[in-house]
This record gives structure tokens, C-alpha cells and sequence, in this order.
């Protein structure tokens, strides 16, 4: 195999830093060691099934699906079959324990016989039907979809066994049968593009994955060439703006208007699928991406050109995406802000090997500090269950697991085949004060800002129908307790509106930002500067102000209330409870203050998204949040804190715990003349105002 040769084309023209305080081994074993312990819960799911026509013994991982030809099924076991070899094969050779009960001849047979199971069921080899009595996958008569991706796990499973104690000839042949099938299908069909609600990036990004497979492992095929010219196609029109119509930059030895297609980005390389901006999506291409580069990297006999076009062609656009969306969009736990929301799992940390992608292949020491920043998050998730797997309540149950797994492993593998020698990664307080600045992803109608204590958003989603603020604290421990929470046309801090907020104006300045409407339901909210995000906001909606509390064992299970009068209270969310206060303190560390006194209800809680939570109700339309705050010092910031209207103008004032103030005026549509600054204000040397007209 000529890996080295790859890992050399591939770090050609990377940035590189003076130092490293980066251990690539350090990664690679939190890695492995995560994926040993996962095997727990792996084997739980496994069941033998008899033999296939040629009298080999089968078996495979159930999902929800348990053996079928779908999605559910089917990638389930191909991914499991897939870490089952790999941490036979790894863990076996720098002699890790495995966890109670399971040694390593059982993972053996663990993972040949679910992979022979994929094999067998595939429709090129036919040698066993799946359990609802079909055959899964394409060829040039049938086109399954997502199959792509499966075959890709499949590919590696056998590599990771051939490695290990090798394929016999017929299972070589079969998987060879199996990818020329995937592979042959792609020739057959034009690159789908399309990027309102519905992009084709990911699913272009996947079908990449089953060509690179089939040239990484059958290199003598008669159609690699084409598969080669196929992949390079499809790999290019992933991250596509308008612009590369047009665009003269050589890729792989043409212009990039040759190779382009189709738009499957908006122009600010923001991506929308299932109708709304989702940045699981954002960074699923580049996770795809760079698996088709891992799986290049294990072929044997990969010519020095292919390894140079691949990395041109599967890494366009990776920058631009990566500085001006993900980069935007990251937390402080490594997690990453999703402004619409997010239809599965929350805290899945599935954008680790997007970052790792970014560390490795394009060397860049931000997302080495996110990654582990977000592998250290996942590890922890792992730590709440008892059988190894990586989360409490997933939400499509193995297949989740299985998923994760999966990308636990290509981040041990990236950083194998493309070390991080020689850079340094970077810090949380230096990719804060550079990302510090308010901005505007025009496109999605998101505006976000990130201060030194917390990092703000709004977004008004049109296909989504749906308008939401969330605030997390940049500190880890408190990075969790307000969480993303969806609710018709509403959610976090907005409420529940009985129709659809407006469109709103965004405006930003070097430090903060606004977002406000007027009309029948007006608002506006300002994450100013500093700590403090004044919200005034519709009056006629229903649960204005509100915050989600996790109440969940990846974050905490019980939580401290302290409130004005010295008064606390815990709770853990199973009963529902109110009481008056101006503001409430959560665990001494995230506060919601309103301008009076005012009545709050803590919510039952609820299992939304694989996390347990209850929602803190204000019951006043006009409230301030802050972050990395303790009680003493809300009690203060609410003395500092106070509304009053005049001549149409609704005006609230606070203050930041280092005494800057702050005045937020707005004309909700009533006011006829020109904000006049009270004369009791204007010799305040600290204040800053912002005027809504």
C-alpha cells in the first residue's frame, strides 16, 4: 500500500504552524479506547442467523429494522461490521482489555459474519435474503438510495478484515461485486443539484464515498477510469455557490466552470435540507469528504496524480464554508449552534470528524481545538451509560449508535493517515476575540455575535416557519444549561407567537447585533457588546422570555434556582411549579431578569430530542439574559435593570456586572416623533444606546 505517498500530496500547499502541542496518538487511543468500550453495547444487539447459500454462517446487528434492506437496517450492521473489525484488528494489537464478557474471538466472529451478512444480502450476490425477504443496494437496473454510503462501511469492514486475517477469495470477490455494482449505478445517472430546502450536497458527498471505495479496492476494473471522472464529478458539486459557473481555477486539471454542474449552497455557502438551515448538513460534506480521502489513502497502488486531484476537487470550497458558516457557528464545548433548530438527537458532537477533517487535511488550528474540545463533549456523553454506548435516549435507537461509532473511527483514522505533526492548536480566548464580531448570514436570515462571556443568535426561518433566540454561556460547565428549544412558530426566548413573527431587520455593528419587527407583533432583541441580551418581545404570544433548562444526566439532572430575597430552591424538573421573583439565577452561573416583578413557572419536564427538559417561563414580554453570573451578582444587575414607555417609545435599561450600561429604545410603531436621551442618562460617562426608529 502506498499511504505515505497520499499523506505527503495531501498536506502540499496546507498552512503550517511552528509547534505542536497536539499528541496524534493522544487522539487516536481516546478513540479506540471510546470504540472498545462501545463493543458492550455492540455485542447486546448482535445475533447469529443461520448460513447464506454457501453454507457460510451469518449474522448481524439489529437495528429498529433488525436485519431489513432499509436504511434501519442495513447501515446499522454495515457500520457495525465495520468498527467491529477495526477494533479486533487495533485494539488486539496493543493488547487493550476489552470490557467483561467479550473476548476477542467473539468480536472476530462478531464482525465476519455480520459482514458476510452484508454481502450476502446485497442484490449483486444474492446468497441470502434480509429479514423482510429482500435484497438491498443498486446497480445499473435498480438505485436504492443512501445505499452509497452503506457500501462505503461495507468496503472498510472488509479492509479492516483482510488487514486482520484476511478475506478468503470468494468474500474478495463478492465485496469487488458489490462496489463495481454501487459504483456502475453512479455512471448511469446526472449529478442532482438544487439548494432551496432541499439540497443535494450530502447525498452527492456519499455517493463520492462508494466510487473512491470501488477505486481504493478494485484498482484492475475495467471502469475505474470512469469511476475515477465520476467521483471527481460528484465530489466537486457539493459545495457549490452560483459563482464556480464561472470560475477558472484548475481542479484536477480542468477549469471548475468544467466541472460544475449545479448550485447546492446559497451564495453566503450556507446550506438548507428538510426546508431549513441545518448545520448538521453544513458539515456532513466535509465529514464525507474526507472519508472518500481515508479510503483513497487505504488503496493500494493509488497513483500520485488521483491522490492530488482527490484532494483538489474533494476539499473545494472547504475554506470559504468552513470560515464564513461553521466557524461562525462553534461553541465553546465543540459543539455547534443550530439556529433552525434540529430535527434529531441534540448533543450528538457528530461534527467531530468535520473538525478533525479541517485539522488534518487542511491543517488548521481552530478546528484542532475544537475537535478536542468536541471529543472530549462525546466522551462525556459516552460516561452517562452504562453499556458503552455513546447516549442515553437516541432518538432512532441502534442506527444512532451506530452512526456515532462510525465517525469515532474516521477520526482515529484521519489521524493516522493524516497526522498533525507540527501544529499547534489554537485557543478558545484567541478564536473568541476573533470571532467576537456580529454577523450576518444574509442568506438564512441568522445574525449572530459572540462576547467574551457568551455567544448570541437569532434566526427567522421562512421554510421552517419558525423564529428563535438562543444564548449559551462560553464557559463548558454552563455551555448546556439553556438549551435550543422549538415550539410552533417559536422556541427559545421568543415564545410561542400565535402566528409567525415578522420578517425581521438585522443590524450589527463591530460588537453586537439586533433583530427586531414592528407591526401587530413587534420585537426586538439586542445582544449588546457585552454580557447582557435584551429581549423585547411580542406581548400577545404565549410563553415569552422562555428558556429550556436541560434537566438530563449529560448535563444535570437537578438544578438550583436562586431568586430575589436570598430565596433558592432545587428542582429536577418532574412537577410543575411558579413563583414570583424579578429574576431567576440558574445554578449560579445563567440568569433571566425581568424589568418587574413578575410571575415565573417552571415547566414539567419533557424527553425533547434525546434530553430531558423543562422550560422557565417568564411571564413578562420584556426580559434580560445574562451569562457566567452568580446570584449575588443578579441581584445586582436586576437593581440596574428597569422599562418605561414615552411618547410611544418603550425604552429598557441595564447594566453588564463590570458596570457598563446599556438603553435599548424602540418604536414599536406608535411613536410620532424623534428618541429623545432622558436628561438623568446623558452624563452617564458608561452607557450605551441603541435607538430602533
Amino acid at each position: 500500500m502506498k499511504k505515505i505517498l497520499l499523506v505527503a500530496v495531501l498536506l502540499v500547499q496546507c498552512i503550517v504552524a511552528a509547534a505542536s502541542d497536539n499528541d496524534d496518538q493522544n487522539v487516536k487511543r481516546q478513540c479506540l479506547d471510546a470504540l472498545v468500550q462501545f463493543m458492550q453495547y455492540a455485542r447486546s444487539i448482535y445475533t447469529d442467523c443461520g448460513v447464506n447459500a454457501r453454507g457460510d454462517s451469518i449474522g448481524y446487528f439489529k437495528a429498529k429494522d433488525a436485519g431489513r434492506s432499509t436504511e434501519d437496517g442495513v447501515r446499522t450492521n454495515a457500520d457495525l461490521a465495520m468498527v467491529a473489525a477495526f477494533v479486533y484488528e487495533t485494539a488486539r494489537k496493543e493488547d487493550i482489555e476489552l470490557p467483561a464478557g467479550l473476548s476477542y474471538p467473539q468480536l472476530r466472529r462478531m464482525a465476519i459474519r455480520s459482514f458476510r451478512y452484508a454481502l450476502s444480502t446485497h442484490r449483486s450476490n444474492q446468497l441470502f435474503a434480509c429479514t423482510d425477504q429482500k435484497y438491498w443496494g443498486s446497480d445499473t437496473e435498480h438505485h436504492q438510495w443512501e445505499s452509497s454510503l452503506w457500501a462505503m462501511s461495507v468496503a472498510l469492514a472488509g479492509e479492516f478484515i483482510d488487514q486482520g486475517w484476511g478475506l478468503t477469495s470468494y468474500e474478495r470477490n463478492q465485496l469487488e461485486r458489490l462496489l463495481s455494482a454501487e459504483a456502475d449505478f453512479e455512471l448511469t445517472r446526472q449529478v442532482p443539484t438544487g439548494y432551496e430546502g432541499d439540497t443535494k450536497a450530502e447525498e452527492n458527498g456519499w455517493e463520492g464515498n462508494v466510487l473512491a471505495s470501488a477505486i481504493a479496492f478494485c484498482p484492475q476494473h475495467p471502469n475505474v477510469d470512469k469511476w475515477r471522472e465520476a467521483l471527481w464529478r460528484y465530489g466537486f458539486n457539493c459545495y457549490t455557490i452560483a459563482a464556480d459557473a464561472k470560475d477558472t481555477t484548475l481542479v484536477a486539471g480542468r477549469q471548475a466552470r468544467e466541472w460544475f454542474v449545479g448550485q447546492n449552497l446559497y451564495d453566503d455557502f450556507t446550506l438548507q435540507n428538510h426546508k431549513y438551515f441545518h448545520t448538521g448538513y453544513q458539515n456532513a460534506v466535509m465529514q464525507e469528504h474526507a472519508e472518500s480521502l481515508v479510503v483513497l489513502a487505504l488503496g493500494e497502488d493509488l497513483p500520485a496524480s488521483t491522490a492530488q486531484q482527490a484532494r483538489e476537487v474533494l476539499t473545494w470550497h472547504w475554506r470559504e464554508v468552513w470560515q464564513r458558516v461553521l466557524a461562525q457557528l462553534a461553541l465553546c464545548d465543540g459543539e455547534l449552534a443550530m439556529p433552525n433548530g434540529n430535527d434529531w438527537s441534540m448533543y450528538l458532537f457528530d461534527q467531530l470528524p468535520a473538525y478533525t477533517a479541517m485539522a488534518t487535511i487542511c491543517r488548521n488550528a481552530d478546528a484542532l481545538m475544537l475537535e478536542s474540545r468536541c471529543l472530549q463533549s462525546l466522551l462525556q456523553r459516552q460516561r452517562t451509560t452504562a453499556d458503552g454506548s455513546f447516549m442515553l435516549n437516541p432518538d432512532i435507537g441502534p442506527r444512532r449508535m451506530g452512526v456515532t461509532a462510525h465517525r469515532v473511527l474516521m477520526t482515529y483514522l484521519m489521524h493516522d493517515l493524516f497526522p498533525t505533526d507540527g501544529l499547534k492548536a489554537s485557543t478558545w480566548t484567541s478564536f473568541q476575540e476573533r470571532h467576537a464580531a456580529a454577523r450576518i448570514l444574509p442568506c438564512q436570515n441568522v445574525v449572530r455575535g459572540m462576547s467574551k462571556d457568551r455567544f448570541a443568535c437569532f434566526s427567522w426561518s421562512e421554510g421552517l416557519a419558525n423564529a428563535a433566540a438562543i444564548v449559551v454561556p462560553n464557559t463548558v460547565e454552563a455551555s448546556k444549561i439553556f438549551i435550543p428549544y422549538k415550539k410552533g412558530h417559536g422556541g427559545s426566548i421568543m415564545g410561542v407567537p400565535q402566528q409567525m413573527a415578522a420578517r425581521p431587520t438585522l443590524l450589527t455593528d463591530s460588537s453586537g447585533w439586533v433583530a427586531y419587527a414592528k407591526g401587530e407583533h413587534p420585537y426586538c432583541i439586542w445582544a449588546t457588546p457585552g454580557n447582557a441580551v435584551i429581549a423585547i418581545l411580542d406581548d400577545k404570544a404565549e410563553e415569552t422570555g422562555m428558556v429550556a433548562l436541560s434537566m438530563d444526566a449529560l448535563t444535570s439532572e437537578k438544578r438550583t434556582l436562586h431568586l430575589a430575597n436570598a430565596k433558592k430552591f432545587e428542582t429536577d424538573g418532574k412537577q410543575r411549579m411558579s413563583f414570583h421573583s424579578q429574576w431567576v439565577n440558574v445554578d449560579n452561573a445563567v440568569a433571566v431578569v425581568s424589568t418587574e416583578q413578575t410571575k415565573f413557572s417552571v415547566e414539567k419536564r419533557e424527553l425533547i430530542k434525546s434530553i430531558w427538559t423543562s422550560r422557565l417561563v417568564p411571564q413578562h414580554h420584556v426580559c434580560v439574559y445574562f451569562s457566567n453570573v452568580t446570584a449575588a451578582q443578579t441581584a445586582a444587575l436586576a437593581r440596574g435593570t428597569q422599562q418605561w414607555e414615552k411618547n410611544g417609545w418603550l425604552m429598557v435599561q441595564t447594566m453588564d456586572p463590570d458596570h457598563k450600561s446599556y438603553l435599548l429604545a424602540f418604536n414599536t410603531g406608535t411613536a410620532k416623533k424623534r428618541f429623545k436621551l432622558p436628561r438623568k442618562l446623558k452624563k452617564m460617562k458608561k452607557l450605551t444606546v441603541k435607538i430602533i426608529e
